[in-house]
């Protein structure tokens, strides 16, 4: 007796092989599901991720006043150390609290330091900062500003990540970001369009049978 192929009790179509549960080819079809869902959840991590790396700091230093920073020197040893990032957030100037550490300009060179507050002095108007390094063995030169002027205050420190940060921040690593999120990009839509044709394909295949089946019942 010819075998028969198995049909949908509900739709009346033939069932295909690969749709039985427990074939070979259903625990094969299991597996590629499975590596294409780890597939897209990497794809969507990296993206995020790199997303996050590149606007959020800048979403950050505009809405919240947050800004991130790389340590280059050792002058705050051992609370902060080169290569370690800073988290600093821009507070009102009368706000400040000796031990708070400020970031501020370095009128020898112009570039932001990161130190530690040794002594306020305030007027009615203005604040005198005195500031030094943890390791610096004199106090830098005392700062003026207004009472009500923003301060940058460093309020957290990730040690190490300065690196990865400045590595993003860099033209080569940017340039290499997005091209990596163009390639990902791609093949995603390439596995959701290689997905649907071959969704398409066993429609086809199985209306065929489907009208196959009806001919030879109506014959």
């Amino acid at each position: 007796m010819k075998h028969q192929r198995p049909v949908d009790s509900e739709t009346n179509e033939f069932v295909e092989r690969r749709q039985r549960e427990g074939t070979i080819a259903d625990r094969r079809d299991n597996g590629t599901l499975a590596r294409q869902k780890w597939s897209r959840v990497l794809n969507i991590a990296f993206v995020v991720t790199t997303s996050i790396a590149l606007v959020g700091p800048a979403v950050m230093s505009s809405y919240f006043g947050i800004s991130l920073h790389t340590v280059t020197t050792g002058s705050m040893r051992p609370a902060i150390n080169p290569g370690d990032m800073i988290v600093a957030k821009v507070v009102t100037a009368s706000n400040l609290r000796v031990n708070d550490v400020v970031m501020l300009v370095n009128p020898e060179n112009w570039s932001l330091q990161s130190h530690r507050i040794q002594s306020l002095s305030s007027t009615s108007t203005a604040l005198t900062i005195t500031t030094k390094g943890d390791s610096n063995p004199v106090a830098d030169k005392p700062v003026d500003i207004g009472l009500n002027s923003p301060v940058r205050k460093v309020v957290q420190t990730i040690p190490k990540f300065g690196y990865v940060v400045s590595g993003l921040s860099s033209t080569r690593g940017k340039t290499i970001s997005f091209l990596l999120l163009i390639i990902f990009n791609v093949i995603i839509v390439s596995n959701v369009l290689v997905k649907r044709r071959k969704e398409d394909k066993k429609k086809n295949e199985t209306a065929h049978h489907t009208y196959e089946a009806e001919k030879r019942e109506n014959a």
